[in-house]
């Protein structure tokens, strides 16, 4: 399968995956061929990407490691959750419950499955306040699991993630960049709010409510509210600092265009021991695809292929099936390059081509 932006989409093609709204809604099954009304039901629906059938590479398969029928739970009980919170200054119990169950559902999808984190999450600025907690909260899932947490700590790793920013206003969540802004006024005092929320109502554990007081501390000493450093910040806050701030680069934020991936990596990794935690970073950035499965790219050969293979744990270095050729033209046998090994080290992914 490959896989594209919905802009790149075209009738006549066949999903190879299953098409799912953000908030879990099944909108095109498998073997589908696509019309120009189901494309723009798509696009309508918020969702920014489609796998689609291509012969040059019905060996890639792209198994999601979470349910999107799970995640898309979280993603709507959160959506009530917050509306409601930010009308009455109150929760209900029930929406309450049902994001935890979501939590509990996704933890133990990585239990029952060893597919691939999507970290193509574009999200759409009306989403943005739902969604990109959620995206969070599943990326911090997957380097909880890394780090060996427990299923207790993993879910309180995973409510911290949602409810990280539950002290802000939604108007000011909209409008802030927060990796430009850092403490500024308007946001300075959210992560003591938030935590103060959770803990009055008895909704999360210590650990949880611990989690989103420090999500803003900075492993140099140099974040919010209380300047801790090093090992002192809560190892969940630190893995959600990372989560966070990867989720925040692919998203279109007020003065600036979303990152891909490889240049979300390239961020955390280049604040690796000032903003974050190193170790947590390392072992971040050969978990999280650079160019994840299913993605066309060009070579700074002028070659272009699919990635077939993230190659995890080498970073930037995935097996390319090379299917066209400058001097050659298209390849009526591609050719697979994988490009951790030395024979190869002078070739490098320049473009992702049909993510635009």
């Amino acid at each position: 399968m490959r896989r594209i932006t919905l802009k790149n989409a075209k009738p006549g093609m066949v999903v190879e995956q299953p098409v799912y709204d953000n908030w879990g809604n099944l909108l095109v099954n498998t073997n589908i061929e696509l019309t120009a009304d189901m494309i723009n039901n798509i696009t309508e629906r918020g969702v920014s990407e489609v796998f689609i059938r291509d012969w040059r590479v019905t060996d890639v398969l792209v198994v999601p490691l979470f349910s999107p029928q799970n995640e898309g739970t979280l993603a709507s009980a959160f959506r009530q959750l917050a509306l409601q919170y930010q009308a009455d200054q109150d929760f209900s119990l029930d929406l309450f419950k049902e994001v935890e169950v979501a939590i509990n559902r996704m933890v133990k999808d990585m239990e029952c499955n060893i597919g691939d984190l999507n970290v193509m999450c574009n999200i759409a600025p009306e989403d943005y306040v739902y969604l990109q907690p959620v995206k969070t909260a599943g990326l911090c899932l997957a380097i909880g699991r890394g780090l060996g947490l427990n299923t207790d700590d993993l879910i309180n790793l995973g409510l911290a993630a949602v409810f990280k920013d539950i002290g802000l206003p939604l108007e000011v969540i909209e409008n802030a960049d927060f990796l430009s802004e850092g403490a500024s006024p308007r946001l300075k005092d959210h992560p003591a709010a938030g935590s103060r929320i959770l803990q009055q109502k008895h909704l999360v554990s210590d650990e949880a409510a611990n989690a989103i007081l420090q999500h803003h501390e900075q492993w140099s000493g140099a974040g919010y509210p209380q300047g801790l450093k090093g090992s002192q910040i809560s190892k969940l806050a630190r893995v959600i600092a990372i989560s966070d701030a990867f989720i925040d680069l692919l998203a279109v934020r007020p003065g600036r265009n979303k990152y891909m991936p490889h240049e979300a990596i390239e961020y955390v990794m280049a604040f690796g021991g000032d903003q974050f935690d190193p170790d947590i970073v390392e072992l971040f950035v050969r978990q999280v695809p650079s160019y994840p499965a299913g993605l066309s790219v060009q070579m700074n050969t002028g070659d272009t292929g699919i990635v077939c293979n993230a190659k995890l744990g080498f970073i930037a270095r995935p097996i390319v099936r090379i299917c066209y050729r400058p001097v050659k033209g298209l390849l009526s046998q591609p050719i697979d390059i994988d490009l951790s090994r030395s024979a190869y080290q002078r070739m490098l992914v320049t473009k992702v081509l049909e993510y635009d």
